[in-house]
């Protein structure tokens, strides 16, 4: 599912999840509300601690986004069902589940909880604030799919716009437990920016990137690089609200393509 009360499009690791949409977070009021539900497929993307490579499906991405208060926001987002078919295998670090053999794997997703907030500034010019995420471990590491560990992103976040564009862009460090190893974190910078045109009332664009980097020789097992560039459509309905994206991993083992599609139900205080 795309989130349409976005931030900006901020993974701690490759879930392109979200088009800015409805309600940037330079634009959010007190009690905005969005629930939403969707569907994800990526090409290509590599599963290091299992040494798979496939494509995936991410079923029933759930979006649940509230607004604070004035330009501050709370989402939690995940998927119940993510089903990867196994198209090449290497050695894997982990023992896996037996039932990996099949070439098949089911698991749940890890959950994201994102707190955005954007204090200084106004809502038509620029403004300026910060970004907490929280990666709560909900998957099982044997199956393949997930990494079971505990994430954390802070970063600054920025916005600005002017009549029917919209920029946000996020710079900070994504916190990265090591999934092999005890007491061992990896701190990867972490960035995204994304710009959104209004083409009118019921319509909207948007392009962002996304990706997080290394900065040290030896990387951890499972905390590699990532980088991946979106493309996405909005279109409303009040209150409804559809969406579809299309995203291309050119970073570390983000997936080589990727396309989610979604529907929401918004109540934005703004349209009252």
């Amino acid at each position: 599912m795309i989130a349409l009360l976005s931030p900006t499009a901020g993974p701690l690791h490759a879930q392109m999840r979200r088009v800015t949409g409805v309600q940037p977070v330079g634009e959010v009021e007190r009690g905005d509300l969005l629930l939403g539900v969707g569907l994800g497929r990526g090409h290509d993307t590599v599963f290091p601690l299992a040494g798979f490579t496939g494509d995936v499906w991410s079923v029933g991405e759930v979006t649940v986004a509230y607004g604070l208060g004035e330009r501050a926001l709370i989402e939690l987002h995940g998927a119940a069902l993510r089903i990867l078919s196994i198209t090449s295998r290497s050695e894997s670090a982990i023992s896996l589940d037996p039932s990996t053999g099949d070439g098949r794997v089911t698991d749940t997703d890890d959950f994201r909880i994102t707190v955005a907030f954007a204090p200084m500034g106004s809502r038509d010019g620029w403004s300026a604030g910060g970004i907490v995420e929280v990666k709560l471990p909900n998957s099982d590491e044997a199956r393949g799919i997930g990494l079971n560990t505990t994430d954390v992103l802070l970063g600054l976040l920025g916005s600005w716009g002017r009549g029917p564009w919209r920029a946000t862009g996020r710079l900070g460090v994504a916190i990265l437990e090591a999934p092999l190893e005890n007491f061992e974190q990896n701190d990867l910078a972490a960035y995204a920016l994304d710009v959104l045109f209004r083409d009118s009332d019921r319509m909207r664009l948007s392009l962002g990137v996304e990706g997080r980097a290394n900065t040290r020789d030896v990387i951890p097992l499972g905390t590699e690089d990532l980088g991946e560039i979106t493309a996405g459509v909005e279109f409303r309905e009040r209150p409804w609200a559809f969406d579809l994206a299309v995203g291309h991993g050119y970073a570390g083992n983000s997936p080589a393509w990727r396309l989610v599609a979604g529907i929401a139900w918004t109540r934005s205080q703004a349209a009252r």
